[in-house]
């Protein structure tokens, strides 16, 4: 799954449904080949856990993309995991040294912003939504590809926000959604022309977990380039998806 670039770099310009799902069909488009199969390394990567993840063709208005849908199987009742319990799906995991520390990075990114929401310390926080199996999986996998990778730099542009409300395990609550907005300091971020939550919690600890870089284009030359949309996610009358480049630094 190697690329050879001298000084690669990597950015993601972000316009609707930046979640889990849409990063790792990203980086999976990139490394696409017909010898890569992303079920092959979740289970590889967590042999506990019997997942199905496929990178599929997609098209939103017409513009072709792939997209990245992940099957697990569903744990009885309301997902509610603790710090400690997402620490024990990585140890059960064969994630390599450098994509777990990565994938550690991503849940503590999340950890303090529930922590700031709840006020509570980081260790004591659950995970509702975000801590479902689906969201383990595509983590620690993103983490494995990005290391993979190893972009010299990581750049994204910035975040689209919407105002309006947001449906979670707490009720509604205002756009963006609490977890989400804990986030924000030092994050460029822009209006967003949709409806709906363009970004979730999820998709932007990826992002700063990765330590992305907020803001224009980088100087590259693009050797590769996809386009990434979040599954059974289209808003209406505004672009859609993320557009991955990767390249090296000109």
């Amino acid at each position: 799954m190697s690329l050879l670039l001298n000084h690669p770099v990597l950015t993601v310009r972000i316009h609707a449904g930046l979640n889990a799902a849409s990063v790792l069909a990203g980086l999976a488009g990139l490394m696409r080949s017909p010898f890569f199969s992303l079920t092959e390394l979740a289970r590889e990567k967590f042999p506990a856990l019997t997942s199905d993840v496929e990178l599929v063709d997609s098209h939103v208005n017409g513009i072709a993309g792939v997209t990245c849908r992940i099957a697990c199987p569903a744990p009885a009742g309301h997902v509610h995991r603790s710090v400690a319990d997402i620490a024990r799906m990585m140890d059960e995991s064969t994630l390599s040294a450098a994509a777990r520390e990565k994938a550690d990075a991503v849940w503590q990114v999340l950890a303090k912003a529930e922590a700031s929401v709840h006020g509570a310390s980081p260790d004591k926080v659950h995970f509702h939504e975000v801590g479902r199996t689906s969201n383990v999986v595509a983590i620690g996998l993103i983490a494995e590809l990005f290391t993979t990778l190893n972009p010299e730099g990581f750049f994204a542009s910035a975040v689209p926000l919407g105002d309006g409300s947001v449906n979670c395990a707490h009720g509604a609550v205002p756009n963006p959604a609490p977890a989400l907005f804990a986030m924000l300091d030092n994050v460029a971020v822009r209006g967003f022309t949709g409806i709906g939550e363009a970004v979730t919690p999820t998709g932007l600890a990826v992002l700063l977990g990765l330590g992305a870089t907020f803001g224009a284009w980088p100087e590259m030359t693009v050797k590769r380039h996809v386009t990434a949309y979040a599954p059974d996610k289209i808003f209406a009358y505004c672009a859609n998806g993320l557009l991955f480049a990767l390249g090296e630094k000109a």
